[in-house]
């Protein structure tokens, strides 16, 4: 008897189990497939808003929310400039307008709120971190104020507080890190140069005439002589900058910096060992931000002037595609992780409000649009997809 109970038992136990496996198996069949998910916080500088969006390939791009900056409720303060620590923990944000300067607030991801606030220079625009995200560097671009030489306000990002301000150059912009954290670049917008910093001493290390090729000399007042083919050649004797680089942009591998001649419609390639211009690439339509794909295959630029986004194939120099955005002028570009998806900014024009748009890599088609607040602008992706 005892022997038969067993038996039945255990087929009893090997019929349960062999149900509960079925029905394992069924539940996660019946289970969808977990979507992959991109993550996006854009700034709508004439609305002092921050827009938090969404996008998957099966369902387009949506805003997730939107978040009110700035520190004067009765005042526009322009934010700008944005960008994620490593760790995707905080986020930082400039804000270009100030009494009379600019701030750069720190926010924890998630509740998406202020933890800490420093002042900087005039309109600090463009920020980035080094790879440890210990520092931030925010290039205080002086839009409004008269054009002299303007400085690179250096953060400590745990502590909040500035270190240093740097002069650098007339109305500098497009502040990026190398991969290896050693050096910070930026453009000089009225002085066509790309400038150099070292991370370490805080210095000036090098500077480029990004329109005759030739190293610079000290940052002057400007519209005054340099010798070695400073500022006097660089404004074409025309008064004005005949690059007015408004970005830069590095490789993965650190070999090189890539710089949008926004008036000049072409992008540099300089090559940082030899300091030198290696290439230039005709860009019609004004080039504004630049992005790579992180495989270092191809090249983005916005056409801020022809309202375009441009891809050109790097080993070959070749354009790939030029997508047009729906509305006109177009700001700043963002690549996925996985070089799958563009993300593009569209400021609009007047009172149309700000577009965020989503391009696949693979096709260059428009897979995703969402409106937002007025003059979209600054843009940076969360960490990794989802």
């Amino acid at each position: 008897m005892t022997k038969g109970l067993s038996r039945r038992h255990r087929r009893a136990t090997s019929h349960r189990l062999a149900a509960a496996a079925l029905l394992a198996v069924l539940a996660f069949a019946a289970e969808p497939a977990h979507a992959q998910s991109y993550r996006a916080y854009v700034a709508a500088e004439s609305e002092d808003e921050v827009a938090v969006l969404e996008f998957t390939p099966e369902g387009g791009l949506s805003v997730e929310k939107v978040i009110r900056v700035g520190r004067w409720p009765a005042e526009i303060e322009g934010p700008h400039g944005m960008f994620f620590d490593p760790s995707g923990e905080y986020w930082y944000l400039t804000l270009g307008h100030g009494f009379p300067n600019g701030y750069l607030l720190k926010y924890e991801t998630g509740p998406d709120t202020v933890v800490a606030a420093t002042e900087l220079g005039f309109f600090p625009a463009t920020v980035s971190l080094t790879p440890d995200g210990v520092l931030a560097f925010a290039v205080n671009s002086n839009f409004y104020g008269d054009h002299v030489p303007s400085t690179v306000s250096v953060v400590d990002t745990e502590e909040m507080y500035e270190i240093e301000q740097v002069t650098t150059c007339t109305m500098p912009h497009g502040s990026r890190m190398s991969p290896d954290g050693m050096h910070n670049y930026s453009a000089c917008m009225m002085d066509d140069q790309l400038v150099e910093m070292s991370t370490f001493s805080l210095e000036v290390t090098r500077r480029l005439n990004l329109v005759t090729g030739e190293p610079v000399g000290e940052p002057v007042a400007h519209g005054a002589g340099m010798s070695g083919g400073g500022m006097a050649g660089a404004m074409g004797g025309s008064g004005m900058a005949a690059c007015s680089p408004t970005w830069t942009t590095l490789s993965g591998d650190g070999r090189f910096v890539y710089v949008a001649c926004n008036r000049g419609n072409e992008i540099v390639q300089v090559d940082l060992e030899s300091w030198s211009v290696a290439r230039r690439i005709p860009a019609e339509g004004a080039p504004y931000n630049l992005a790579l794909t992180p495989d270092g295959s191809r090249l983005l630029a916005t056409l801020k002037g022809s309202g375009h986004l441009a891809v050109w194939d790097l080993d070959t120099a070749e354009m790939l595609a030029k997508i047009k955005s729906i509305q006109e002028v177009t700001h700043g570009v963002a690549v996925t992780s996985d070089n799958r998806f563009a993300f593009v900014t569209v400021e609009g024009i007047g009172g149309q409000p700000g577009i965020v748009e989503v391009i696949d890599l693979a096709t260059y088609e428009r897979v995703g649009m969402a409106e937002i607040g007025k003059q979209a602008g600054g843009i940076t992706l969360v960490p990794g997809a989802s």
